[in-house]
């Protein structure tokens, strides 16, 4: 009741004010039945305090959770205002509390990739230290294991800048697709030599997209990587390049041991390792998940289609088609 006398004390002083004002109005313009005039004002003041106290008794549920007599909001209250009030106050309770639950699971799904990520460092480490301390210092192998350390750490930062914010790390430009492409495929290209794999580039002359150089590249690479693992020795990957439907579409094809058809709808799933990632042992089951999540900011459709035994092909819609004058 204090709360609520605090927070209407100024509309019943107002509203008495001008009750006593007309009073004092008809006194002045001498009309001398002063019995009349008192008793029109107590009458005045007992149905204003009686209007205030029914809208007290409607609304006193919502002053009871406002002063802290209850933690329950508005039970039974029936006052429109209240119900409204009730409805965003739930609303809000309702949005932090989704906020927080989706912010500790990306919070433990981090905690989670940086578990695995720093176990599978140890292997690439271990090996280098054992070439050292037996003298064994193989330039191949160096650069193998220094390539997985790199693709680890590349993959490490990028997680760390997506669960930062997108939009924070972000510039769209327009982009040559063949350059992005080819230096992408330049810059796996030990990892081509490792595997005896071989990098087949038809990119349509003059093709342009707009989207932003990292993450574009980031993308491109973490598919890349995925079909050069898991392609047959001695077998090519196609990054094939054109124009269909009047959108900007990049294939990535290998000739590979393909992926499972049972494992094909979760591989974008984080953590997901599946069949073949269990066989290889070097899976975090974050490539494709976090090419997932790029893929969707830059606006580029990103879907998988696989065989067992014949290959996986990757395809990338490009939101817009923009080409040169050489196209």
């Amino acid at each position: 009741m204090r709360l609520y006398w605090k927070t209407h004390r100024l509309q019943f002083l107002l509203v008495f004010g001008v009750q006593l004002f007309i009073v004092l109005i008809l006194g002045l313009a001498k009309w001398e039945n002063w019995r009349l005039l008192s008793y029109l004002l107590f009458l005045g003041l007992v149905l204003l305090s009686g209007c205030f106290f029914i809208d007290y008794l409607r609304k006193r549920h919502w002053y009871d959770f406002l002063s802290g007599k209850t933690r329950t909001i508005l039970p039974g209250d029936t006052d429109g205002e209240s119900q409204i009030i009730s409805y965003k106050v739930n609303g809000l309770l309702q949005q932090q509390e989704d906020q927080l639950m989706q912010s500790t699971r990306a919070r433990q799904q981090q905690i989670t990739f940086m578990n695995l990520w720093t176990h599978q460092m140890k292997t690439p480490i271990s090996v280098l230290e054992m070439m050292a301390q037996e003298n064994k210092m193989d330039s191949v192998e160096v650069l193998k294991e220094t390539q997985r350390l790199k693709s680890g750490l590349n993959l490490a930062l990028n997680e760390a800048r997506l669960s930062d914010g997108f939009g924070g790390d972000f510039v769209l430009q327009q982009l040559s697709l063949a350059t992005i492409v080819n230096k992408t495929v330049n810059q796996q290209k030990n990892f081509f030599i490792q595997h005896q794999v071989f990098p087949e580039v038809r990119i349509q002359p003059g093709l342009q997209v707009i989207s932003d150089e990292k993450w574009l590249q980031f993308l491109i690479e973490q598919l890349l990587i995925n079909s050069i693992k898991y392609s047959l020795p001695q077998k090519s990957v196609l990054l094939e390049g054109a124009v269909y439907d009047g959108s900007v579409v990049l294939r990535i094809i290998d000739r590979g041991i393909g992926i499972p058809a049972g494992d094909l709808p979760r591989v974008k799933r984080p953590f997901f390792t599946g069949e073949n990632g269990r066989k290889q042992g070097e899976a975090t089951g974050m490539g494709l998940y976090l090419a997932d999540r790029v893929a969707s900011e830059l606006g580029i459709d990103f879907e998988i289609t696989s065989e067992v035994g014949i290959g996986t092909t990757v395809t990338l819609v490009f939101p817009d088609r923009i080409v040169d004058a050489a196209d």
